[in-house]
């Protein structure tokens, strides 16, 4: 499916997820209208650039992708904890829903790939999805892999120096975004965790519910409406795969002057390393973050 980022996308959207998101949608829109005048970006330069989780002091952040996925099964904690114990700038994960509502690690929306069971995450119970193997598919030595919960993944991610990177499949509903800020509450994890999501709906909950949180759009286009909706929905920063953002390179200048950073996935060489932080790319996705930390020491 594509996601078509317009001003007017997001507010049909939102209208089809029921009035409230309606309503917080129109009331972005209108703040925009008011702020913009002749200039459509004049006005929206943003200090949220690279905020909480985000931040940092120079070059490009890291993100292990999935945990260590080239070392051990994508989203298990056998993966993150690979990442963990060698000091990664952050890891991603990836989160889907249960059956019974409960935030699960697993990137795709079945349980197929990455586990000897079948069948949509959103129609398993937590029980059925803890009773499949996620580590043999990736070895032997992965065997009776659980899949981990949200707050199993926050439980080791708390006592390291590492950072998280959030990924919000599918759409959630407010109870739901809420569960998950809370558990990062409890953890103090506010400045250690930032959110992404392809879904405009998951962008807009967390602005009002959890603003204090940075927030990257996913996209599958980049162009400048795609720089304003991510200004109307306050986000940190945009992600994409290199191929998107190599359709118009230099508008990562102007994400820039917005305010707005720039994330690329998934990057595993040398050579793309490099046009990556040549064209001036805040955070870059990888399978060999310990590479490429030695590689951005002696090149930054």
């Amino acid at each position: 499916m594509r996601h078509t980022y317009s001003l007017s996308a997001v507010l049909t959207r939102a209208q089809s997820a029921g009035t409230r998101m309606a309503l917080f949608a129109a009331f972005l829109v209108l703040m925009l209208v008011a702020s913009l005048g002749s200039n459509p970006y004049a006005a929206n330069a943003s200090t949220l650039q690279l905020h909480g989780a985000l931040s940092r002091d120079e070059g490009f952040g890291i993100i292990a992708h999935r945990g260590a996925a080239s070392d051990a099964p994508e989203n298990t904690l056998v993966a993150m904890r690979i990442s963990f114990d060698r000091g990664v700038d952050f890891v991603e994960a990836d989160l889907h829903l249960t059956a019974d509502g409960v935030p699960v690690l697993m990137h795709d929306p079945t349980v197929d790939r990455t586990t000897n069971g079948s069948g949509e995450v959103a129609d398993l119970t937590l029980a059925e999805i803890k009773a499949l193997d996620a580590g043999s598919w990736f070895g032997p030595e992965f065997a009776g892999e659980p899949v981990p919960t949200l707050e199993e993944f926050l439980d080791e991610l708390t006592p390291t120096n590492s950072r998280a990177l959030i990924e919000l499949k599918g759409q959630w509903n407010d109870e739901q975004v809420m569960h998950a800020v809370e558990l990062l509450h409890d953890r103090y994890l506010v400045d250690r965790v930032a959110f992404e999501s392809f879904e405009l709906e998951n962008l807009v909950r967390l602005e009002a519910l959890a603003p204090e949180f940075a927030r990257v759009m996913l996209t599958r286009e980049w162009n400048r409406e795609t720089l304003e909706t991510a200004s109307v929905l306050g986000a940190s920063a945009v992600g994409a795969r290199n191929r998107v953002f190599s359709s118009n390179f230099g508008l990562i200048s102007e994400a820039r002057t917005l305010g707005i950073g720039t994330m690329v996935y998934t990057l595993n060489s040398k050579s793309k390393w490099s046009k990556a932080r040549n064209r001036g790319i805040d955070l870059i996705i990888t399978d060999n973050p310990v590479a490429l930390e030695d590689w951005r020491g002696v090149n930054l």
